[in-house]
């Protein structure tokens, strides 16, 4: 089951985070970007449903780290086949 990280200060729920970490991280982000490091009052993490069959996909989303590998990895692949077929 999914997490959310909810801030009662400004009413915003997160999107859903397979696991908890996700959620708590989300929180870290949005304390630093809207209430300049502090804890709103009552935030939690909560757990919920999931709505729909193809949702646990639609939670998931490549890091930054993984968008630069997998371009990394693109660009080694084309170079290989560029350098094979002009040698």
């Amino acid at each position: 089951m999914p997490f959310t990280y909810n801030c009662p200060r400004c009413g915003t729920a997160s999107r859903p985070y397979v696991f908890r970490s996700g959620a708590e991280d989300h929180g870290v982000r949005h304390r630093r970007r809207r209430h300049d490091g502090d804890y709103p009052v009552r935030e939690y993490i909560q757990r919920i449903a999931w709505r729909y069959a193809f949702a646990r996909a639609a939670a998931w989303r490549p890091s930054g780290g993984d968008a630069i590998a997998a371009a990394a990895a693109g660009l080694l692949v084309l170079w290989c086949l560029w350098h094979a077929l002009t040698n």
